[in-house]
């Protein structure tokens, strides 16, 4: 009996191991680029639960200053100063998210962490699709605070922190806990205009220095002014971010601005997506919400346009499904917008 077990807990240690591989701070995943990360499981405090204790912004929760629970550490370190923002999405979007955001020493010891962010804030249950205090969480711009307590009773609570100011050179880790269920990942997302030592940075082009006139040089005849070009059709895009443009419906408006209202047809898994009207971007990673979320657009001219739903993330399944509203003061028309790894679907838009 006693060989069983021991070949029982020898055949489990892997998978305990695995599951717990980042719940740690000495374990953090190493991020070296500003991207989209995916945890699909988040389950127990690693080997150390002790590590997030008596954390302020957790001292009203039901834990008691300990910001550890189904916690994944992820850390960084910053190759060029600037802001950092980023953005986590549960995957099960109920779920209560919680962080903390602490700068490392130049040794990158764990035992010296400094807090620099706290998030404690959620809902209850039946309030958790409703709440601001629910749902995505992150640093992001327009904030101010540095920190929200545990509960959503002030009128100002919500999810989000503002984004830091960080220094070429420094260390940071931020442990993610979710406080809700044991199981359920998350997805992270980062932004902001510093860069983790794996961004690349585009080159700036070159500017070739114009040969000064010489007073041998003969001045230009002034050109005759041309009438106004009459604005053309646009022309579909073949393709956005290397995926191909497919036109499937089309529909006519009465005037250029329109109200577009966007949701989730199915069920909210984390999609997130960009909307391109013709081969310009006019929505930035909107996250699916059941609930419409509406902007107004204004059409350029030109007769026919393309509106375009291009998938940025595509949650817990593929492909990402958008409810897409567009009125123009007169009507309103509703067509729902495919977009996979392949692929995504166009309206044509044409003025009347």
């Amino acid at each position: 009996m006693r060989k069983s077990t021991i070949f029982l807990l020898l055949f489990l240690l892997p998978f305990t191991l695995l599951s717990q591989s980042n719940a740690d701070c000495s374990t953090a995943m190493d991020v070296c680029k500003k991207q989209v990360y995916h945890f699909d499981h988040a389950g127990g405090e690693g080997q150390n639960n002790r590590e997030a204790d008596f954390i302020a912004c957790f001292m009203n929760s039901d834990n008691f200053g300990n910001a550890e629970e189904n916690s994944t550490w992820i850390k960084f370190e910053v190759d060029k100063s600037g802001t950092l923002t980023f953005a986590i999405t549960p995957h099960r979007l109920d779920d209560d998210i919680d962080f903390v955001v602490f700068k490392l020493p130049a040794s990158g010891d764990c035992n010296d962490k400094q807090i620099v962010r706290c998030m404690a804030a959620g809902d209850t249950p039946e309030n958790a699709f409703s709440s601001k205090c629910m749902g995505e969480t992150g640093l992001r711009n327009g904030e101010t605070d540095t920190s929200e307590d545990a509960g959503c009773s002030d009128t100002l609570d919500n999810a989000w922190l503002a984004p830091l100011r960080v220094v070429a050179g420094e260390k940071y880790v931020i442990l993610v806990s979710n406080v809700t269920s044991r199981g359920p990942g998350f997805s992270i997302r980062f932004g902001g205009s510093a860069k983790l030592p794996c961004d690349t940075e585009k080159e700036k082009p070159k500017q070739v220095a114009k040969k000064p006139a010489t007073r041998t040089e003969k001045p230009k005849p002034l050109e005759k002014p041309r009438p106004p070009a009459v604005a053309s059709a646009s022309v579909k895009p073949d393709s956005i971010g290397g995926r191909a443009v497919q036109v499937g419906k089309s529909l006519s408006v009465k005037n250029r601005k329109i109200k577009v209202k966007i949701w989730d047809s199915q069920i909210e898994d984390g999609d997130i997506i960009s909307v391109y009207l013709d081969d310009k971007k006019v929505i930035d990673r909107l996250y699916l919400r059941l609930k419409p979320q509406e902007f107004e657009i204004e059409l350029p001219p030109g007769k026919e346009h393309y509106l375009t739903v291009y998938a940025d993330d595509f949650g817990k399944a593929e492909p990402n499904t958008a409810m897409v509203s567009v009125f123009d003061g007169v009507r309103e028309q509703i067509i729902d917008l495919v977009a996979d790894r392949k692929k995504q679907e166009s309206v044509k838009i044409t003025m009347e």
